[in-house]
């Protein structure tokens, strides 16, 4: 907001990071006081990294299950190569054998996931204001971006474009061919129609039981399994279809608090996400089919080029306006390791 008078000395005119190597907590903001001259005509101007031991971070954790399972890479720059190896021949002897696997390479390109709100400067008139503000819209933005987010890296059908399609999403690169690992568009894909059809074990293939079996031995087949990775990241509407899963004698077979049913399948750990439903376009709210995807979670890449921060930008303020605005924004790259360390369930 802009200053209309040079306040009293001892007035909080703004506010500013933590200084380094000055024994000040990272991360939190200290005031700045007026002492003699004019007052500076910004609240908060730079961006403020959002605390990692935040109510916002925390949200954006449980919500997301890439921001939480992905394996993460830090990126120095915008794009950044990481090796997609197909493999190491070992053999037994006093001589080597040079090794005849394929290494080619996926490329995590960061994106920047942005959101804003306008607020009145009566708003911002003090310092609890401030704060209380960014936390309160910091909650909504965390919501709103894992939803978001999970849905680019999980779900989006389209072909990547950087805006209203970020990334290649798992979907996309499991139902396209790639010549570059040998993978078949649809080699592990499959899909269940839920109208009709048993959900209990009929021998056949075409029931849940043994759709879900199916899906996790594509994976489980291959040399890209990890026990201690695998991971399955599925839409809660996963969860009716579990619940109402039954065997010949019409009794559950998933039973909510044996082993944690429905949030492991086959002792495997399921990651909810609202995200991980199919969408032409990035979108926060999908409304397509559920996907149930099961893989391992190494080979789900994304990229860190920078963590979640929020600004409050004055730029608004200098107009026909009082209205200031409050920012947030997060940079992130995705990509598929290997197709085949992935298989997808599709509920239509």
């Amino acid at each position: 907001m802009p200053i209309t008078s040079i306040p009293e000395p001892g007035s909080i005119i703004g506010f500013r990071k933590a200084r380094l190597g000055s024994g000040e907590q990272p991360g939190k903001l200290y005031p700045v006081y007026q002492i003699a001259g004019a007052a500076s005509t910004d609240i908060i101007d730079s961006w403020i990294p959002i605390e990692w031991d935040s109510d916002v971070i925390t949200r954006v954790m449980m919500d997301s299950a890439v921001e939480r399972y992905g394996r993460a890479h830090p990126m120095r720059t915008a794009t950044k190569r990481v090796l997609r190896s197909g493999g190491l021949t070992v053999s037994a002897g006093t001589t080597y054998t040079p090794d005849a696997s394929t290494n080619d390479y996926i490329t995590l390109t960061a994106r920047r996931f942005l959101a804003q709100f306008v607020v009145d400067e009566d708003d911002l008139a003090d310092a609890d204001s401030i704060i209380d503000t960014i936390k309160t819209k910091g909650m909504d933005w965390a919501v709103s971006y894992a939803d978001s987010f999970d849905n680019a890296c999980l779900a989006v059908s389209g072909a990547e474009n950087g805006t209203t399609v970020p990334f290649t999403s798992v979907y996309k690169a499991l139902r396209s061919t790639n010549a570059a690992t040998g993978y078949n568009a649809d080699d592990n894909y499959a899909s269940w129609v839920s109208t009709n059809v048993s959900f209990a074990a009929s021998g056949g293939g075409t029931s849940l039981y043994e759709k879900l079996s199916g899906t996790l031995k594509k994976v489980e087949t291959s040399k890209y399994w990890s026990l201690a990775d695998s991971l399955v990241i599925a839409a809660p509407g996963w969860r009716d279809a579990l619940r109402l899963a039954t065997d010949a004698q019409g009794r559950p077979i998933f039973i909510q608090g044996t082993s944690g049913t429905p949030d492991t399948l086959f002792n495997v750990p399921i990651a909810w996400s609202r995200g991980c439903k199919v969408a032409g376009t990035m979108t926060g709210a999908p409304t397509g089919n559920d996907l149930l995807i099961f893989g391992n979670r190494q080979f789900l890449k994304r990229g860190d080029r920078s963590n979640p921060e929020s600004l409050v930008d004055q730029a608004r303020a200098q107009d026909s306006t009082d209205d200031t605005a409050v920012k947030f924004r997060v940079r992130r790259g995705f990509g598929v390791g290997h197709e085949k360390a992935l298989a997808i369930l599709e509920r239509v």
